[in-house]
């Protein structure tokens, strides 16, 4: 009987470090996406690159995919040069860890400017970002896509 008493604290234990170390790690993320948001919103290509894995892949809606940090860095630049930022909001609808991985869904609302005509576009999405946690507890983006609930633009006539 000792001994089914022993095991049943043990498991208890462990289910308690489990779940504090679940909602540690679903803080950590929700630090990811707060930066994600902040860099998106100043439109930060370096900063947002340098929040994805070495290897990381951004898929952004109506573009290639933009693979490794350099290249993801070099998409954010570019469309700085296009269109300029006037607020972005992330929101997490569903967020998953397992070990050492994790996924979070959710949506966005953000409102962006072209540079040649001044038009503002008030643009609303989802996300889906797939994350990565490293050796030293640090989580990393490794695949983000990204696409808006709006319609296409219509055709030039």
């Amino acid at each position: 009987m000792r001994l089914v008493g022993v095991l049943c604290a043990v498991a208890l234990m462990t289910v308690s470090v489990s779940a504090q170390q679940k909602g540690a790690d679903e803080a950590s993320i929700a630090k990811v996406r707060t930066a994600y948001q902040t860099a998106a919103g100043s439109q930060d290509g370096a900063a947002l690159a340098k929040l994805f894995a070495p290897d990381g892949v951004e898929m952004p809606p109506n573009a290639p995919a933009a693979k490794g940090r350099p290249a993801i860095e070099a998409f954010h630049k570019a469309f700085v040069k296009q269109w300029m930022m006037h607020g972005i909001t992330i929101a997490s609808t569903s967020m998953k860890v397992t070990g050492d991985t994790a996924y979070d869904v959710g949506t966005y609302k953000q409102q962006i400017m072209s540079q040649s005509s001044g038009a503002v576009i008030d643009d609303v999405g989802k996300y889906v970002v797939l994350l990565k946690k490293d050796a030293g507890g640090a989580w990393w983006i490794t695949h983000a896509i990204y696409n808006s609930d709006n319609p296409p633009p219509a055709p030039k006539k």
